[in-house]
C-alpha cells in the first residue's frame, strides 16, 4: 500500500465516521419538525422510529452477508449510494410515510457503514489498533455533537425546514462517496495481487454464515452487544430516570447530564487509546467493565445526586466498543472483516431486544428499575469477558509480551 493510498483510506474512514455521527443525530431536530409538518400521531411517529431502527439493524446483517461475498469496497460504496439517494429523495417527499421511506434508505446506508467502516479499519489499522479505533469512533462523537447544533442553527436562524437540513448534508456525503469510488481498498489490492482463483479464495476464507457457526464469534458478539446496551442505557434512559424518579427537569438537568456524558465520552476516545495499547486489550476491557459497575453502584446509591456521578460513565464506556473491535482484529486476523460484521449484526440485535426489555422493566417494576438494570448487564459483561479470557490463547488477548 502506497503512502497516498493509506492517506486516502484514513480520509475515508475518519470522514465517513464524522458524517455518520453528524447526519444520524440530525434526528434530534428533524423528527419533531417532521411530526409537526405532517400532523403525525404519536403512534405514527413511533412506527417511523421503529422502522428506521429496524432498517439500521437489518441492513447491518445484509451488509455482513454482502461483504462476505463481494468485499469491503462494494459494501462501503453501497452504503454511500443508499445514503445519498435517501438524502436527495427526502427533499421531494409529499407526506409522512414517503418521508419515512426516504429516511429508511438513509438508515440502510448507516447499517452498511456500521459494518463497512469497521471492516475497512480491520484491514487498514495494522498497528496501534486500539489507539486508531478509539480515535475513529471519537469522530462519530464529534459528528454527533456538531449535527444537532448545526441543524438547530439552520432551522431557527436561517429559517430552513427539515428537508433543507438533510439536503445540505448531501454535499458532505458526495465529498467522500466520489473519492471512495477511485480509491483502491486493501481487499481489492490483495485479490489483484493473488494470481489465481485459489489465492483469492484464501484471502477471504470465511463468510458471514461461517461466522454465525463460530462459538467464539458469539462470545465476541455478546460482549459487543452488552457494551452497546451499557452505552445506550445512559443516553436512552438516564434523563428519564432522573425525571420520573427524582422529578428533575429533563430540559435542564437531563440535558446537562447527557451533555456531560458525551463530552467525556468523546474526550476519552480521543485521548485514551494509548493507555489501552499499553495495558492490553482484554485486560483493559475487564478493568473498564469493573469500573463501570462501581460507578453505577455509586450513582444509584446517591439517589438524585447520582446525576453528578453517572456522567463519568462516558469516560469508561467510550473505550469498550473500539477495544472489543481491536481485540477481534487480533483474534481473527484475515477474517476480521467478516467476523466483525457478524459480531455487529448479532450485537445490534441483542441491544435492540434488551432496550425493549428495559422499557418493559420500567413498565412492570417501576421507572426506577429500567436504568438500574444496567447493573445486571454490566455484571453479565464482566462474566462474559472472564469467559472470553479463558477461551483466548495468550497471543490473542491483545497484550504485549511481558505485559
Amino acid at each position: 500500500m502506497t503512502r497516498l493510498q493509506r492517506i486516502m483510506l484514513f480520509f475515508l474512514l475518519f470522514g465517513t465516521m464524522l458524517i455518520f455521527g453528524l447526519i444520524e443525530n440530525i434526528k434530534g431536530v428533524s423528527y419533531p419538525l417532521i411530526k409537526a409538518e405532517f400532523g403525525a400521531s404519536w403512534e405514527q411517529q413511533g412506527f417511523m422510529v421503529s422502522m428506521l431502527s429496524l432498517s439500521y439493524v437489518g441492513f447491518s446483517i445484509v451488509a455482513g452477508i454482502f461483504l462476505g461475498h463481494f468485499g469491503i469496497k462494494p459494501a462501503f460504496l453501497f452504503g454511500f449510494a443508499a445514503l445519498t439517494l435517501g438524502l436527495f429523495s427526502v427533499f421531494f417527499m409529499p407526506d409522512f410515510f414517503s418521508a419515512a421511506a426516504a429516511l429508511f434508505l438513509v438508515f440502510a446506508g448507516f447499517g452498511f457503514f456500521e459494518v463497512g467502516i469497521n471492516a475497512l479499519a480491520a484491514r487498514t489499522f495494522s498497528s496501534k489498533t486500539a489507539v486508531l479505533m478509539s480515535m475513529l469512533h471519537a469522530f462519530y462523537g464529534i459528528g454527533a455533537i456538531i449535527g444537532p447544533k448545526a441543524a438547530g442553527l439552520l432551522a431557527n436562524n436561517a429559517g430552513l425546514g427539515w428537508r433543507y437540513i438533510y439536503l445540505l448534508s448531501l454535499p458532505l456525503a458526495l465529498a467522500l462517496f466520489i473519492p471512495g469510488i477511485f480509491t483502491r481498498f486493501p481487499d481489492e489490492q490483495r485479490s489483484r495481487s493473488a494470481g489465481d482463483e485459489t489465492s483469492r479464495i484464501s484471502v477471504r476464507r470465511k463468510n458471514f454464515f461461517d461466522a454465525l457457526r463460530s462459538p467464539i464469534v458469539w462470545l465476541f458478539a455478546l460482549t459487543l452487544g452488552l457494551a452497546v446496551i451499557i452505552e445506550m442505557s445512559s443516553s436512552n434512559w438516564g434523563a428519564l430516570y432522573f425525571q420520573d424518579v427524582y422529578g428533575l427537569d429533563p430540559t435542564t438537568d437531563g440535558a446537562a447530564f447527557l451533555s456531560a456524558f458525551f463530552i467525556v465520552f468523546t474526550l476519552s476516545r480521543l485521548a485514551c487509546g494509548a493507555f489501552v495499547e499499553r495495558i492490553g486489550y482484554l485486560r483493559s476491557l475487564i478493568g473498564l467493565a469493573c469500573i463501570i459497575l462501581l460507578i453505577f453502584i455509586a450513582g444509584f446509591c446517591l439517589g438524585a445526586r447520582g446525576i453528578y456521578v453517572l456522567p463519568a460513565l462516558g469516560f469508561f464506556v467510550a473505550l469498550l466498543w473500539p477495544t472489543i473491535m481491536a481485540l477481534a482484529i487480533v483474534r481473527f486476523g484475515e477474517d476480521a472483516p467478516v467476523m466483525s460484521s457478524a459480531m455487529i449484526a448479532i450485537g445490534g440485535t441483542v441491544n435492540a431486544g434488551v432496550q425493549f426489555l428495559i422499557g418493559l422493566t420500567n413498565r412492570f417494576f417501576g421507572p426506577a428499575w429500567g436504568y438500574r438494570s444496567s447493573l445486571l448487564y454490566t455484571a453479565l459483561l464482566v462474566g462474559i469477558l472472564l469467559l472470553l479470557r479463558k477461551k483466548l490463547k495468550p497471543g490473542e488477548k491483545g497484550e504485549k509480551a511481558g505485559a
